[in-house]
């Protein structure tokens, strides 16, 4: 049997029947059972429930994934995970497949996720951490969507912010043990993959199969330089400024800033947080 997870308070989800025979073509031999993720009160009692053989699809993008990673240890079970492409940025499948198909295998992927810890508040990641303006953009784009935004272009916003809001900050980092520090900050994220924010190549040479996550920290900047440089961030090209763009991988990593500062943690926002730790 094959389980099809959907959110159908997505802006994104597709109706049950339009959703139903997208898949259907997709693999028209297998018995599907359509399951509203929203009524699952316990979804490791829901993955328990599942026989050996039976798979999972999660149609949904990169936040229906951290919700979907966070409510469930897909690590103890046998069970094959699949992504349907129902989201907006899909930054892990432009990780992975760079958008090729729609529809996919992820199972190894979804298994000893990096964790992120702010404070008290945990949670596992699947793109990355965003420390800074990205995460500026996600707080201000969410108080948009409230007041019943829509559309949001979310590289204007960015560029309205670095040159009116923003606040640089200083960064101490610790990796693996290892001190860092840091002045003039405009970011300062943690990455799985390659990609956040809806195809911004924060990270070109990190890759999530390895142990290690990739810190990039954007440093010494004024913001009519940061803004000249920002174009780069979707090619990648940006890291090869190296005086003014440092990246660092490890495992175990520290990271506390200077002033109150908002973050990311795959497009979920929180406001006004003063560092993060990060372990792979």
């Amino acid at each position: 049997m094959r389980y099809v997870l959907y959110n159908p308070l997505s802006t994104h989800c597709l109706p049950l029947s339009d959703l139903a025979k997208e898949l259907r073509n997709v693999s028209p031999e297998e018995d599907m059972q359509f399951v509203d993720a929203t009524k699952i009160e316990d979804y490791e009692q829901f993955m328990k429930g599942l026989k050996k053989d039976d798979d999972l699809v999660i149609s949904g993008g990169d936040g229906t994934l951290n919700k979907s990673i966070n409510f469930v240890d897909f690590s103890k079970y046998p069970n094959k995970i699949y992504l349907h492409k129902a989201g907006n940025g899909n930054d892990f499948l432009r990780d992975i497949n760079e958008l090729k198909e729609d529809f996919i295998e992820i199972t190894e992927y979804v298994k000893n996720l990096p964790t992120v810890k702010i404070g008290e508040y945990t949670s596992k990641f699947i793109n990355g951490v965003g420390l800074g303006v990205d995460g500026m953009v996600c707080v201000e784009s969410d108080k948009m969507k409230a007041k019943g935004k829509k559309n949001i272009n979310y590289t204007s916003l960015s560029i309205r912010l670095l040159l009116t809001k923003f606040k640089r900050f200083n960064a101490d980092v610790v990796v693996d043990g290892k001190e860092y520090k840091f002045k003039h900050c405009f970011i300062a994220s943690a990455m799985l993959g390659k990609y956040y924010g809806g195809g911004m190549k924060e990270a070109p040479d990190q890759d999530r199969r390895n142990d290690v996550v990739s810190v990039v920290i954007w440093h010494n900047l004024w913001s009519l330089t940061a803004l000249m440089n920002f174009p780069k961030i979707f090619t990648g090209e940006h890291v090869l400024k190296t005086k003014k763009i440092t990246v660092l991988t490890g495992k175990n990593i520290e990271l506390k800033c200077s002033r109150p500062t908002d973050v990311q943690i795959d497009g979920e926002s929180i406001h006004g947080i003063l560092g993060y730790s990060v372990k792979r």
